[in-house]
């Protein structure tokens, strides 16, 4: 797909969720339909659905951080301050 799909415009949370399980239903097929023949239009397909599969988890990032976004990792620090003795 040559355009980038922003489904944060003009869709709300339960639309694009939707969408997303459309998708992934339409994948499975499109997988199996793949595995049995692997025709180029499948495989075609697949980046299609998977183009959309991620501009709909993008989306669900951005409309919906605190239940979609990964969580913040905070870097490790030693217990130790100061130096070691010698």
């Amino acid at each position: 797909m040559a355009n980038v799909i922003d489904y944060s415009i003009g869709f709300t949370v339960p639309e694009i969720e939707e969408i997303l399980t459309a998708q992934k239903a339409e994948l499975k097929k499109t997988q199996a339909a793949y595995a049995n023949d692997g025709s180029s239009v499948s495989k075609r397909r697949l980046d299609e659905i998977h183009a959309i599969i991620r501009a709909c988890q993008d989306a669900l990032v951005k409309l919906e951080p605190e239940s979609y976004a990964k969580p913040k990792r905070t870097a490790m620090q030693s217990a130790i301050v100061g130096h070691l003795a010698k």
